[in-house]
């Protein structure tokens, strides 16, 4: 695999940030796999927006060494209504994180999905109503005017300030109510003093938050997770590769767990799981191996060509489960697709891979994405006709999302792909984000909204309507028909006496 020119955005953790002289540059970024020995494979989710509830890839594995930690004595809510120590939270325990409607945020019940420790310069945030909170200074808490870090050490991040209140309710959150989450004066912000190095702890959670000694606190997901790896969110995001070389083995045991009811899995949720190097790795291959020993159903999106490799057991998984691909295609146009996406197969390519799974049998459909508005908007409609025409019999599109530090990646790599074009671009973009470059609430992440975003689903409706493809957003519900999930009988060694 060839190496690729550096390009990240400033990591916001890091203090220092090397610029270069025009015409000098760092050097390339040849492609490093890093080992990662979780302990678990499947990630869940709640969120409204997603058809699923559980995803699993061999290849997306940045969360456990996120940089926004914890004191292990921190009291984190349980759903039900008791307290545990961070450091003795572990995956799977049902918690209490919130959820933002846009005008008010509500507590709501929530899953951890990893767990990990890490050592770092801790701080004390002391509130007013004697409440103290441990944490390193990278970490997020939510104040009266959003989120803020504790101490950051980017100037140009919000810092928590003196005197704001955070979000939460000490008093009764400890009887476990469960109504608005708002600002409370006990949780006024008196003093933040910087402890040293201690041993801290954090959690990833299905809704991307949860209370910390009564204060809703942050964790955070995908491309800028690469950020808490000492890493860059732009190339390093690229080139830097996760891998969980485990994730076969760790796919069996939690099908083993008599909690696992045979939910679909998702492979995957965030990052490709037929990225180039599974075709030496084959972890997502074996994974699908397992799904098909226990008859579990599975959905598969990709970009990838490599996908056709696996057509044998897609048929097989149709046979003894369920089975749906959805190839990721959000262009027709092969240069402008190179431009945006380098590291793709090209939109032709991706075409044959539809038309190879229609042929074999396999049910595909085409999800539309990324839409981005003023890029390939305008070919939404030719793209639905060309993968009605290579066989898909479904469809669904997402609109372009940029979290975090994705922003100045996408700004930074669409002037570069696009000069002339790129204000016109970012303007479009902010038309369907209420003048914003992204809007996370849920409902609105994935279809953006205001009359330019309300004519891209116009568009996509009435031409799937056209052409009778079925309708597979990303809230389709995946498990709408009961599961075939089924355990294969154990083997024993021991003879039987008939």
């Amino acid at each position: 695999m060839k190496s690729r020119d550096t390009e990240n955005p400033h990591n916001r953790f890091r203090k220092v940030a090397v610029e270069y002289d025009e015409g000098d540059g760092p050097p390339p970024s040849p492609v490093t796999l890093i080992d990662d020995h979780a302990r678990s494979i499947l990630s869940e989710n709640d969120s409204p927006d997603l058809g699923f509830k559980f995803s699993a890839n061999p290849y997306r594995g940045c969360q456990h060494a996120c940089a926004y930690c914890l004191g292990g004595d921190t009291q984190i809510l349980m759903a039900d209504s008791r307290t545990k120590r961070l450091a003795e939270v572990v995956v799977g325990d049902e918690i209490i994180g919130t959820h933002d409607d846009g005008a008010t945020r509500r507590h709501v019940r929530t899953r951890v999905v990893d767990h990990w420790r890490t050592n770092k310069v801790a701080y004390r945030v002391d509130l007013a109503g004697g409440v103290s909170v441990i944490t390193s200074g990278d970490h997020r808490l939510l104040g009266e005017r959003g989120w803020a870090y504790v101490s950051p050490r980017d100037r140009h991040l919000r810092a928590l300030r003196i005197d704001e209140s955070l979000v939460g309710d000490v008093k009764s959150l400890a009887v476990g109510a469960r109504g608005l989450v708002e600002p409370a004066s006990q949780l006024r912000v008196r003093a933040i003093d910087e402890l040293g190095p201690r041993e801290l702890f954090d959690i990833t959670t299905g809704t991307g938050d949860f209370i910390a000694n009564g204060v809703v606190s942050h964790n955070c997901y995908a491309r800028p997770t690469h950020e808490y790896l000492d890493l860059g969110a732009g190339t390093d995001f690229d080139t830097k590769i996760v891998v969980k070389r485990e994730a076969p083995e760790l796919l069996r045991a939690a099908f083993d767990k008599p909690s696992w009811k045979g939910d679909t899995v998702m492979f995957s949720g965030v990052t490709d799981c037929y990225q180039p190097v599974e075709k030496d790795l084959e972890l997502t291959r074996r994974c699908l191996e397992v799904c098909l020993e226990y008859k579990n159903p599975v959905n598969v999106i990709t970009k990838s060509a490599l996908v056709e490799r696996d057509i044998d057991l897609f048929l097989a998984l149709a046979k003894e489960a369920r089975f749906h691909l959805s190839v990721s295609l959000a262009f027709t146009d092969n240069d402008l697709s190179r431009a945006i996406e380098p590291w793709a197969a090209s939109p032709d390519r991706r075409f044959k891979v539809i038309e190879t799974m229609a042929k074999a049998g396999v049910s595909v459909g085409v999800m539309c994405a990324p839409i981005i508005p003023g890029v390939n908007d305008n070919q939404l409609v030719t793209l639905l006709e060309r993968a009605a025409a290579a066989g898909a019999t479904s469809a669904g599109w997402s609109l372009l999302r940029l979290p975090g530090a994705v922003k100045e990646v996408f700004e930074d790599r669409i002037r570069v792909a696009l000069p002339l074009a790129g204000d016109k671009i970012l303007h479009r973009i902010r038309d369907t984000r209420g003048g914003k470059l992204y809007d996370a609430r849920f409902h609105t992440r994935g279809r953006g909204e205001g009359p330019y975003a309300e004519m891209i689903a116009t568009m996509f409706t009435t031409t799937a309507t056209r052409l009778g493809l079925t309708s597979r957003h990303d809230d389709h519900d995946e498990d709408a028909e009961p599961t075939t999930f089924q355990r294969p009988p154990k083997t024993t060694n021991q003879l039987s006496l008939f």
